[in-house]
């Protein structure tokens, strides 16, 4: 009787279960604990999905969307799954027009920062309950420029640093060597 499979099964369910826990950390750390220069705090979970996506695939950094957008919604008090929606969403748009670059390219990581900050502010009042934001254009454009543009500011300032260091991390995990041709 070969037992194989649910160790497999075991190790896997391990495995998401401390992914589970490292990116709750991450929203603990990200709501309790992170500096916010001028009343913005840094979205590192953002920040992480985006670089994953752009690593792993859109398959794999959804179920880290899902993981830190529920563990942000229990740290913060929003409504449970709102975070997953607007991460999932920012992953989509994000990711999606830069499948065909090469992961090396240093424009790939500031383009889906971009893009997937702009899709994560500005679905945020949507999905959280603002909804009178669209009826009132004073409302809008304060949302643009108090919330949108600093938080999308913030995200693409370690964009770049942060998708180098997770990309040497992935390619240190698979053992791969790297080889600088001269």
């Amino acid at each position: 009787m070969d037992h194989s499979q649910p160790r497999r099964l075991e190790e896997r369910l391990a495995r998401e279960l401390g992914l589970a826990l490292l990116l709750l950390g991450v929203a603990l750390v990200q709501t309790a604990l992170l500096p916010r220069p001028l009343g913005f705090t840094p979205n590192v979970l953002l920040m992480l999905v985006l670089s994953q996506a752009l690593i792993a695939g859109a398959a794999n950094a959804a179920r880290w969307a899902f993981y830190g957008g529920i563990s942000l919604d229990l740290c913060a008090g929003t409504l449970l799954g709102s975070h997953s929606l607007l991460l999932l969403a920012a992953v989509l748009v994000g990711t999606l027009p830069f499948v065909r670059l090469r992961r090396d390219n240093w424009f790939l990581p500031l383009g889906s920062a971009l893009l997937g900050a702009l899709t994560y502010y500005v679905l945020f009042p949507l999905v959280t309950g603002g909804l009178a934001l669209l009826s009132n254009q004073t409302l809008l454009q304060t949302h643009m420029l108090i919330i949108v543009l600093p938080g999308v500011l913030i995200v693409l300032i370690p964009a770049l640093p942060l998708f180098t260091f997770m990309r040497w991390l992935e390619s240190r995990r698979r053992g791969e060597v790297p080889v600088d041709i001269y």
